[in-house]
């Protein structure tokens, strides 16, 4: 979530950082509504963000990457260098002491993207995302390498990282902060390899994104990273998030499976990353589309044939060039496809278009079935309305190919 910094008169304090050091009372943030949350993408802004480099290159559309924010952190002297007004200054919010997040533009933005760029979380306590936190640690300890959930971040993933503390490898002997708010430091390994993803923080290295991957499963495999998931039958909850984080992993950058391999090497074990890589998928686009597979991976088993499930499959719905659908998960052999319905299906737009939608591939012979966070809650009655769609589809296929009477 951005924050609007720029309130009247008042000055704020970090959660790190002490009352006392500051001197200051905190004042009330105001959220910017429009960059909490994704709503409609594309745009001039959006564009801008992908020319800038703020949009890393990855296998899926832009909405399943972050975007990396442009209201950028600056030391409190260079600011004062720069000829920033020290009123400015002084209201502007410190997420470490000596540095300070200069006041962002007004919204509403009609792009609904904003200087803090987008994540898929609000960042909590913590304020700020772990991008914006990262560079403002880093401004007083440039020789550190972004590492963990804060290197995901900056190579793209929008989800999970900015709940998370920042850690950073350095060479330097540094005491990590006590509190979570502050940064931690760790000794590198000696074969360290790092890149620059940064486009505003050129000089900012990090790990690459193979170890930023591994970084992150390791935490999620030892049970120290966790979100909510539904549960999935025959999977651990660890194995389940294990995946739901390869998957955007594959969406927001172009690692491949032996990378991730190569970087796991005496971190994870071999046999258990085989497993969860199995069950990844490079086409599914958000972190509920990858419960959705999880959960009808068996569905077919029992079904005549060779049937498989493929992600992101394209229908053509008409001969004119804007018609067509992507399901999430489709049968293309038996005409079923999944759709998994996120929040914006919610809008009235969007269920408009998604009636019309259901209507032209019933026309073309389809079951479809549709699904949403409460359906995927509720595994008994997704299955049973998954296994109808697949026994009327199966029906119609052998009424099509039954010899005429």
């Amino acid at each position: 979530m951005c924050l609007n910094l720029a309130g009247e008169g008042a000055n704020s304090t970090s959660p790190g950082m002490d009352r006392r050091e500051s001197g200051k009372t905190p004042r009330q943030l105001v959220p910017v509504v429009l960059t909490g949350a994704m709503g409609k993408y594309g745009g001039e802004l959006w564009d801008a963000a992908e020319r800038d480099g703020r949009i890393k290159p990855g296998r899926g559309p832009n909405f399943t990457k972050r975007v990396l924010p442009d209201l950028a952190p600056l030391l409190r002297k260079d600011a004062l260098d720069q000829g920033i007004p020290r009123s400015a200054v002084d209201r502007s919010d410190r997420p470490t002491r000596g540095v300070l997040i200069p006041p962002e533009e007004e919204g509403p933005f009609p792009e609904r993207l904003g200087p803090c760029g987008w994540s898929s979380e609000d960042p909590g306590e913590f304020q700020w995302d772990i991008v914006t936190r990262g560079r403002a640690h880093w401004l007083l300890a440039r020789d550190a390498v972004a590492t963990g959930w804060l290197a995901a971040a900056m190579h793209g993933l929008p989800h999970w990282a900015d709940s998370e503390p920042v850690v950073f490898f350095s060479t330097h002997t540094r005491r990590s902060a006590r509190s979570r708010f502050g940064a931690k430091f760790r000794t590198p390994p000696a074969d360290l390899v790092t890149v620059r993803p940064d486009p505003l923080f050129p000089e900012l290295r990090s790990v690459d994104a193979a170890t930023a991957a591994v970084q992150c499963l390791s935490s999620v495999m030892r049970g120290k990273k966790t979100w909510w998931i539904p549960s999935v039958p025959g999977m651990g909850d660890r194995e389940v998030r294990a995946v739901q984080l390869i998957d955007a992993f594959y969406q927001c950058t172009h690692v491949t499976a032996r990378q991730i391999l190569v970087a796991a090497r005496g971190t994870v074990s071999r046999r258990v990353l085989k497993r969860v890589l199995a069950l990844c998928d490079q086409g599914a686009q958000s972190p509920m589309e990858t419960v959705l597979r999880l959960l009808v991976r068996d569905a077919l088993v029992d079904v005549e044939g060779d049937h498989v499930w493929s992600s992101q499959v394209t229908v053509v719905l008409g001969t004119w060039y804007r018609k067509r659908t992507t399901p999430d998960l489709a049968c293309v052999e038996l005409k079923v496809a999944l759709y998994y319905d996120g929040r914006h299906h919610d809008e009235d737009d969007q269920n408009d278009t998604d009636f019309r939608l259901f209507q032209q591939l019933k026309d073309l012979g389809w079951e479809v079935v549709r699904v949403n966070r409460d359906l995927l809650s509720d595994l008994e009655e997704l299955m049973k309305q998954v296994d109808a769609a697949i026994a009327r589809a199966v029906a119609a296929a052998e009424a099509l190919a039954a010899p005429p009477s």
